[in-house]
């Protein structure tokens, strides 16, 4: 899969969408048939964004050496969460959506910016990684629950390797701001601002490349399909009708881009036109 001659990260046409969606079609051609492993996909990233090499910053090789630990462990353990299953829709696909989406958001906006910051791209790989380490397939019972147990299990790894506590502290920040209820919140605070290397927009980053497959209208309905079996597992009510076009069409109400990379990858163009489908459909019953 990725051979010399992929289309993972091949934006060789220069169109940033359809490069996504190749990638994340290659990412699921290998989870349906030989699993090609995170570190492998960790390595293509790495490459593509012209990180891990000597002249590297500090910093960024500390926080690519801790996303390589994360990558080889979830592998290790076969994206297993608390209970030894590795759950329907958290789960090694989930994190290799995520990290393949924030790769081409960085390149997007360095591309854009003119401003490169090796540090923060290393620190974007790894919490793509880590923001759902050992996610045991359920739902939070009280804010950021299920997201700082991930922080706290990625702690040992970034005490290790000696990363500075700032970073500590920005990778903690952004990881427990995923949680979707804090998602809203997160927009808002950098509404009107550009975007910059920051823990504010980098969260925004996150809760965009969290979703950003399952907005897609390619892989979407499937995504929920998994999301519902996961629920379902649990016993959770919404199991019911997340993957419903009822469940669906609210799923992409809720959502919410607002980062420049998103636009040109013409992410909230996708949802809008999505549900405009749903009501013109609708219409026709």
């Amino acid at each position: 899969m990725l051979s010399a001659d992929s289309a993972f990260l091949d934006n060789s046409a220069g169109d940033w969408r359809a490069c996504l969606d190749t990638s994340l079609a290659c990412v699921r051609q290998s989870w349906g048939g030989s699993w090609v492993g995170l570190p492998v996909l960790l390595e293509a990233c790495i490459h593509f964004l012209g990180l891990g090499g000597t002249a590297s910053p500090q910093t960024g090789s500390l926080l690519l050496a801790v996303a390589r630990q994360i990558a080889a462990q979830i592998e290790a353990e076969g994206g297993c969460g608390a209970d030894s299953a590795e759950p329907g829709y958290h789960n090694r696909l989930h994190f290799s959506d995520s990290l393949t989406t924030i790769t081409l958001q960085a390149a997007i906006e360095s591309e854009r910016l003119g401003v490169d910051d090796g540090d923060w791209k290393a620190a974007l790989l790894l919490i793509a990684l880590a923001h759902d380490f050992r996610h045991p397939g359920r739902v939070n019972r009280m804010r950021a629950e299920i997201e700082q147990q991930s922080f706290d299990a990625l702690k040992p790894y970034l005490l290790q390797n000696a990363v500075p506590v700032s970073w500590m502290q920005r990778i903690e920040a952004v990881i427990l701001r995923s949680d979707f209820l804090l998602v809203a919140e997160n927009h808002r605070r950098v509404a009107g601002q550009e975007f910059s290397w920051c823990t504010d927009w980098a969260t925004v980053l996150l809760n965009e490349a969290d979703i950003m497959a399952s907005a897609s209208p390619l892989f979407g309905p499937q995504l929920s399909r998994a999301l519902a079996a996961e629920w379902e597992r649990i016993g959770f009510a919404a199991s019911q009708s997340v993957a419903t076009a009822q469940g669906r069409i609210a799923f992409l109400q809720s959502i919410e881009f607002s980062s420049p990379s998103s636009v040109v990858l013409g992410a909230a163009q996708q949802v809008r036109q999505q549900l405009a489908d749903a009501l013109a459909a609708d219409l026709q019953l």
